[in-house]
């Protein structure tokens, strides 16, 4: 009797070691009207969806080494199908058809200057780096449908259709699945322009404890990296951005391709990155609109708040600071700043323990840096745009912080209010070439400032030399490519194929584009084909402003590197890289423990007892 209850646990165990589920979940990147299978050998095997575009299943056989996946038609035929050839793993994570699985380490670039904010926390952290998520909206037609035909309301350039659009997100990545009610609505003013649009997305849920995202469309770069690369590089000297990663983007039957999906600038992100706890209250932000002419100096103009409603728009605060039937009490903080700013420029010698005392010189300086390495054509040094005067109630101060960065890393010669002639090796008043356009009231008062002059000295010559150079940018450039590259020519496919009503610009750039572009070569512009050109490579671009802003601070001494203003103990947050593992990848694991164990008692309690 013991010998056939033996045989019967031992046969327990080879069936266990012989029969096995093999499982897989991939990502469609070929839009509705299609489904997914696996095939391997002369087997194919359709899967079902899970959470469209995820596609899932599990197939019982006794050994699949080799396997792809292929596209199948309503019938079960084959459409397509992979041009890589797979090797089974058992890390049962999401993978995308037709890509390979990589993982892409994105070096992180060198930390030159004490730092002043956190730039995140436990329970909001930055959005990992090195993986692409993939994001599909299944959204309301009527609504999707209205926005896409008209993202400027009645063909009027001065009035956006700012229609929010519900629809149920689904976002996928490796490891996990997530899905919410929610919305979109289109972002951007010049963003409008291109076929490619720019999206908002709110959600009821939150992912990765965010309740909203953007998603920016990259339309006019021929390398997709240009944007990225500035948002590190404010980060690295300690300037609170909203950084993240990539996305391919599906709205309901429409392939959108490649994104950045980043924070925007909203309540949580202001607590989590320079705050460092996303529950925190927040201060006040006012985000700077440029009315051309017209440009929001910072020059102090009166008590009277409606003197500022033109260039200055309060943004993110908490409900209970202000009174929403009283608008004066909205802009009480930046008429309180540009104040402080002017009593400062008229005291003798401006003493920066004065102007300390209620403003971050530290960061803006640092700013100031950054904005003439990459040439920042549309943000605040240049244009007094894309920036906000944020009243930090932690410190009592005030603080500018930066966001959006399409116009970057590319020259100026075209730029009306750039001296074509000398910008290249001007890294002090290529900003100020032109001020009957466009004054420099505030910029220009810091930095006649001997100390604080002495200071900006120091920062550019240091991340010239450390920081901004190819040895450190072209690693982070070629990793970001690296991570990117599979779906690049995908990316520029889908937009020369969207078939949405709006005709917008659409830039029909290459692969070899690309990598031409993340180097020396350029991309010219041809009529009715590419429509933004890129005058410099991105590597070509780092070493002639970096050479040039070498040369500029040659003499400087940058042995006192101490911050001028805000010098205070700050930790840093350091999240970890790796992606939480999902429950049904758990599962999985749980399911298989549990069979052995019960094999293994039987066993046991036979022999014990």
């Amino acid at each position: 009797m013991k010998v056939k209850f033996f045989g019967i646990i031992l046969s327990s165990f080879v069936a266990l070691g012989k029969a096995k589920n093999y499982s897989f979940n991939v990502v469609s990147i070929l839009g509705e009207g299609s489904s997914i299978g696996v095939k391997y050998g002369d087997v194919i095997k359709p899967l079902t969806v899970s959470h469209f575009p995820l596609f899932s299943g599990s197939i019982e056989a006794d050994n699949i080494d080799v396997y792809k996946y292929v596209s199948l038609d309503s019938n079960g035929k084959v459409i397509e199908e992979e041009s890589i050839t797979r090797n089974y793993s058992d890390d049962n994570i999401n993978e995308v058809y037709n890509r390979v699985n990589k993982e892409v380490e994105i070096p992180e670039l060198p930390q030159l200057f004490k730092p002043m904010f956190p730039m995140g926390g436990k329970n909001f952290e930055p959005i990992p780096n090195r993986i692409i998520y993939n994001v599909y909206a299944n959204c309301d037609k009527d609504a999707y449908a209205n926005v896409v035909s008209e993202p400027f309301v009645g063909g009027d350039n001065s009035v956006q259709n700012n229609q929010l659009v519900n629809c149920t997100i689904t976002i996928i990545s490796p490891k996990n699945t997530f899905q919410s009610k929610g919305s979109i609505h289109l972002i951007g003013f010049g963003s409008r322009l291109f076929k490619k649009l720019a999206w908002s997305i709110k959600f009821d849920k939150k992912f990765l404890g965010r309740k909203s995202v953007k998603l920016r469309a990259m339309a006019s770069d021929p390398t997709l990296i240009r944007e990225k690369l500035s948002t590190e590089l404010y980060k690295a000297v300690g300037i609170p951005v909203q950084e993240g990663t990539y996305a391919r983007l599906f709205i309901n039957g429409d392939i959108y391709g490649l994104y950045l999906i980043i924070d925007g600038f909203s309540k949580k992100w202001v607590s989590g990155y320079v705050h460092g706890d996303a529950k925190k209250d927040i201060g006040i932000s006012y985000k700077l609109y440029a009315k051309i002419p017209q440009y929001p100096d910072l020059k102090y103009i009166s008590d009277d708040y409606n003197d500022y409603t033109r260039f200055y728009i309060p943004d993110e605060y908490e409900d209970k600071d202000v009174d929403e039937n009283n608008l004066a009490t909205k802009y009480s903080h930046i008429i309180d700043f540009t104040k402080k700013f002017n009593d400062w420029v008229n005291t003798p010698e401006r003493p920066v323990k004065k102007l300390g005392s209620f403003f971050n010189i530290e960061a803006v300086l640092r700013l100031m840096v950054i904005d003439t390495l990459i040439l920042a054509l549309d943000n605040f040094w240049l244009r007094l745009s894309n920036a906000a005067v944020y009243y930090n109630p932690d410190h009592n101060n005030y603080v500018i912080l930066p966001y959006d960065f399409d116009k970057v890393l590319n020259g100026g010669a075209v730029d009306p209010v750039i001296d074509p002639n000398t910008y290249i090796g001007d890294c002090h008043t290529w900003a100020t070439q032109h001020e009957e356009t466009i004054e420099h009231f505030f910029t220009n008062s810091l930095l006649q400032q001997p100390e604080i002059k002495k200071r900006y000295d120091v920062i550019l010559s240091k991340v010239s030399n450390e920081l901004f150079n190819t040895d450190v940018i072209s690693n982070y450039i070629h990793a970001v490519a690296d991570l990117i590259r599979d779906d690049v020519q995908w990316n520029f496919d889908t937009i020369n194929y969207l078939n949405i009503p709006y005709n917008g610009i659409v830039n029909h750039y290459s692969l070899q584009n690309f990598e031409d572009n993340i180097e020396n070569g350029h991309v010219d512009f041809v009529e009715d084909y590419v429509v933004n050109d890129a005058h410099y490579g991105l590597n070509e671009w780092v070493e002639l402003r970096s050479e040039s802003c070498k040369a500029d601070t040659a003499g400087v001494d940058t042995s006192n590197n101490d911050n001028i203003s805000d010098d205070y103990d700050v930790e840093v947050y350091k999240s970890s890289k790796e992606e939480i593992k999902s429950k049904a990848e758990i599962k999985v694991t749980f399911t298989k423990s549990i069979a052995l164990i019960v094999i293994l008692s039987q066993f046991l309690f036979y022999y014990l007892f």
